[in-house]
């Protein structure tokens, strides 16, 4: 497994853009497609949406909760070589990486950069010294806050503007925002349970319910287009992201005990499919 020193750029690398490395391929929808499918997307899932995302972890913190490294992809878990696992895998760590960074400790968020330095092959645009500066001080700053989601915003746009002509690239989009939901909706679900006889549930519903209205939704448009990762797999990921956005939004978007812990079940088993252990060695 790759080690880095610092908390440098790769804290704030979109995962997605990790995967903006591999010889180009013939698309076998022609360009005008893949452009109607991102455009369609973008109605959805808008190009604030890394940023909203990582202004949603506040509410983890207005409930009164710590960062639970526990809960997240195991340093011991490896990429394999097939392409929709770890794209799938890239979002998942994505995910893990903006919990850790702006809701746990330095070391937390050091710790996720090692799992995506494993996928990380291509060199990104990075923040200046003064912008670095301020993430490794005060990385829960609104300062920081601000640089993290400019240059969030700024990879998914890259991303999106690639995937926009080429049929492979949107497939890993679709595998990586997938991963992304599942460990989002995982990691809410698992402390929603756990403020069950707190007060503290509404910032933790009101994050399931962005998840269902904007994230889901883009996710329901790319299994009706197929484009939810590798096409073996598409049909089944759509299915249980059916199943899990009618469990986000019953009872107007504030799910029962039961749906929540089915929710955590379902998604649990679900990570377990990309969680592939490292090589003895």
């Amino acid at each position: 497994m790759p080690r880095h020193p610092r908390i440098l750029t790769a804290t704030l690398l979109c995962g997605v853009a990790l995967l903006l490395l591999a010889a180009p391929v013939r698309a076998a929808l022609p360009a005008s497609e893949t452009r109607r499918i991102v455009t369609a997307l973008l109605d959805v899932l808008d190009d604030d949406s890394p940023a909203q995302a990582l202004r949603d972890i506040a509410r983890y913190r207005e409930a009164g909760f710590v960062h639970q490294p526990a809960l997240a992809v195991s340093e011991e878990t490896c990429p394999t070589e097939d392409e929709d696992q770890r794209a799938v895998l890239s979002g998942m760590i994505a995910a893990d990486r903006s919990f850790a960074f702006f809701f746990g400790k330095p070391e937390d968020a050091l710790r996720e950069n090692r799992l995506l330095q494993s996928l990380w092959r291509q060199k990104l645009p990075s923040p200046g010294k003064e912008e670095l500066r301020i993430l490794r001080d005060k990385p829960q700053s609104e300062r920081a806050r601000s640089i993290a989601e400019k240059y969030r915003k700024q990879e998914y746009a890259a991303f999106v503007r690639a995937a926009a002509g080429d049929e492979r690239l949107l497939r890993l989009l679709g595998a990586h925002l997938y991963g992304i939901y599942i460990e989002r909706l995982y990691m809410t679900s698992v402390m929603v349970l756990a403020a069950a006889e707190s007060d503290e549930l509404e910032p933790l519903f009101l994050v399931h319910q962005t998840l269902a209205d904007h994230h889901g939704k883009a996710l329901e448009l790319l299994g009706r287009e197929a484009m939810l990762g590798d096409a073996d797999e598409n049909d089944r990921r759509a299915g249980l992201v059916a199943r899990l956005q009618h469990l986000l939004t019953a009872d107007k978007g504030r799910p029962t005990l039961d749906g929540l812990r089915e929710i955590v079940t379902l998604t649990q088993e679900e990570r377990t499919i990309y969680l592939t252990p490292c090589p003895l060695p």
